[in-house]
């Protein structure tokens, strides 16, 4: 037996603004498709749910959902992704110093020479986020030489080769 406040229970689940398929409720419900049709039909009498007919199937909604409701729960939502999102910048950020110096020891050659490319690509970052961050700490610790395919411009000249002070 199904009861009835399940079968309501699974269409304001799966509702999403547009009447749910018979065939999902019933991959939900799992349940007898014969029974599950039954109790849908009472439920539309009671005028708890509305039938329409879409394609060659059936659908269902609950009479009375409330537009508001639906809309808060995708904000919700949202806030969610949203702060998840924000964790793994803040994760991105934690890269340190240590981290830097520990890459250039990695890359770097036997006269002491490393690429700054190689150094961003062994931490993982983007171009603007390793050269914003790191760009001062590199000019304080490190020898900038000309010469590289990226690193800092001055005067002209492209600086993508560093050797430790």
């Amino acid at each position: 037996m199904i009861a009835k406040e399940d079968v309501i229970s699974v269409i304001k689940e799966l509702y999403d603004g547009k009447p749910v398929a018979f065939s999902k409720i019933k991959k939900k419900i799992k349940a007898d498709p014969e029974e599950l049709e039954r109790v849908l039909n009472e439920l539309e009498r009671e005028g708890l749910v509305k039938k329409y007919e879409v394609g060659g199937g059936k659908a269902y909604e609950i009479f009375n959902v409330d537009p508001f409701s639906l809309i808060v729960s995708e904000i919700r939502k949202l806030r969610e992704e949203i702060r998840k999102l924000e964790e793994m910048i803040e994760e991105r950020q934690k890269l340190s110093f240590s981290e830097f110096d520990n890459a250039y020891e990695r890359v770097k050659d036997s006269l002491g020479y490393a690429k700054l490319s190689d150094i961003r690509l062994e931490l993982g970052l983007s171009k603007e986020e390793f050269y914003s961050k790191f760009r001062s700490y590199v000019e304080s610790n490190y020898e900038l030489i000309a010469g590289g395919d990226e690193g800092f411009v001055r005067k002209g000249s492209v600086y993508g080769i560093i050797k430790k002070r």
